[in-house]
């Protein structure tokens, strides 16, 4: 019965358990945290190199376009003002500063869909074509000047006119050269080719933009998870906190003021500790019980099961300062040696046993019987006056007469006693009082009393 009801009281959240718990779950959330945190960092690279695409697209397409701006505008300057500096600055921009084809080139590097890449193939051959126009232009404008052909850059050079161009006059061929970059023929081509370039760059830019939003909805999703992750972290330290303050502190708390307080646990908070109060509780009462034991061994005498000299002892120092009388009674058996001698240790053990119930019986459940010693025997009495001690004296009549004609197998004996009186308190010399009143008793033929005068 006992073993079922700590078993039940035993019943609770085991700490080493709870901590393997949230060790185990931490550890978990801690690398899924890693794991996110690096996925993060990739998504967070593509991002950067997305948005870097897109930028770079955008720089490539705007130089793409200003390229090409320039050189008809330089054409078409060599055309008016017939400078060759314009010629050899669109030279210059075709042949070494090659804007038009880095920007070209870079923007082949991004990846593109097949289908797109026809506008980018279509606006090259356009651009190609464009630009025999625009060097036919430059050699008219170049012949009809008389200009040394030795001098004149290489594609002017290679480029040749027709039998019938090369008849014409020089204002002839100088207003055919204009027609050539400033006629609706040349500025159809030219948008022509900014509409397959606008085409394919927008799709381009198009493309870069739309992968720069999923890598950024990516990486927002893995910063919400994060987040949730953190939160969860947050909730288990929380958590973690409140059942230690349950479970441990506020038990150990508890538990020491009552230790403190000398009373047993209550069995609260966990498992450890409600086994630790459990075991606490077993011992403290074992120890109680121990100590009643010792106690009543050390204020009970063993023969006789009276109080002993030890206890009459500290009854004197209780009732030092009482307000009441005391009546003190000091006894002794007559002639008990005689008895060992004559009947032995057993008969005379025997005797002391029925002389302590006699006594025990004869008075008040609240009078103090003691046995002081060997065959000398204490009685104290509270509460009774002066005028009432001649009950005390009957009383111990009427033991001398059962005990001078014993029933019970034990030899004839009686009683001397000696009774001193105090009208407050235990005074230090009472018992020398009740003491003497016995010796008095003794010299008056033993069995009876006499009180102190």
């Amino acid at each position: 019965m006992e073993e079922n009801q700590h078993n039940t009281a035993l019943k609770g959240v085991k700490i080493r358990t709870f901590n393997n718990c949230i060790i185990c779950l931490s550890s978990i959330i801690f690398l899924l945290l890693i794991f996110i945190t690096i996925s993060m960092t990739k998504k967070y690279s593509v991002l950067i190199d997305y948005t870097e695409d897109y930028i770079a697209c955008e720089q490539d397409a705007d130089s793409l376009m200003a390229a090409s701006d320039y050189l008809t505008e330089q054409v078409r300057l060599y055309a008016q003002n017939m400078d060759t500096k314009y010629m050899e600055a669109y030279f210059e921009e075709a042949n070494v500063t090659c804007r038009r084809e880095k920007a070209l080139d870079e923007l082949k590097n991004h990846k593109i869909k097949e289908s797109i890449m026809d506008d980018l193939e279509a606006a090259l051959e356009g651009s190609r074509d464009l630009m025999k126009s625009e060097f036919y232009s430059m050699k008219l404008i170049s012949t009809a000047n008389g200009y040394d052909p030795d001098l004149l850059p290489q594609e002017i050079q290679d480029t040749l006119l027709t039998a019938e161009d090369a008849s014409l006059s020089s204002e002839e061929m100088i207003a055919k050269a204009r027609d050539l970059v400033f006629n609706e023929g040349y500025q159809d081509a030219k948008a022509l080719i900014y509409s397959h370039l606008s085409h394919y760059t927008n799709e381009v830019t198009s493309i870069t933009h739309s992968q720069q939003k999923d890598s950024a909805k990516a990486l927002a999703d893995s910063l919400f998870q994060q987040r949730i992750l953190i939160s969860i972290l947050f909730i288990i330290t929380v958590l973690n906190f409140l059942v230690i303050t349950l479970m441990i502190v506020r038990p150990l708390k508890f538990h020491i003021n009552r230790i403190k307080e000398n009373d047993t646990l209550e069995i609260m908070g966990s498992y450890e500790f409600k086994y630790l109060a459990l075991t606490y509780n077993d011992i403290y009462e074992l120890n109680t019980e121990s100590k009643k034991l010792l106690t009543q061994k050390a204020e009970q005498d063993s023969l006789t099961g009276l109080l002993n000299r030890r206890s009459f002892d500290q009854l004197k120092k209780v009732l030092e300062n009482c307000s009441e009388p005391i009546t003190l009674t000091v006894i002794d058996v007559d002639k008990f040696k005689l008895v060992n001698d004559k009947y032995g240790h057993e008969t005379g053990d025997l005797l002391l046993k029925h002389v302590a119930s006699l006594l025990k019986s004869s008075f008040r459940t609240g009078d103090y019987v003691i046995r002081f010693g060997g065959d000398e025997f204490v009685i104290i009495l509270t509460g009774i006056t002066e005028e009432h001690l001649y009950i005390v004296e009957k009383k111990l009549s009427q033991i001398n007469k059962s005990l001078q004609n014993p029933t019970n197998d034990l030899p004839p004996s009686s009683l001397s006693a000696g009774i001193a009186y105090s009208e407050k308190g235990f005074p230090k010399d009472l018992f020398s009082k009740a003491d003497q009143a016995l010796y008095q008793a003794k010299s008056n033929g033993r069995c009876g009393c006499s009180f102190y005068q």
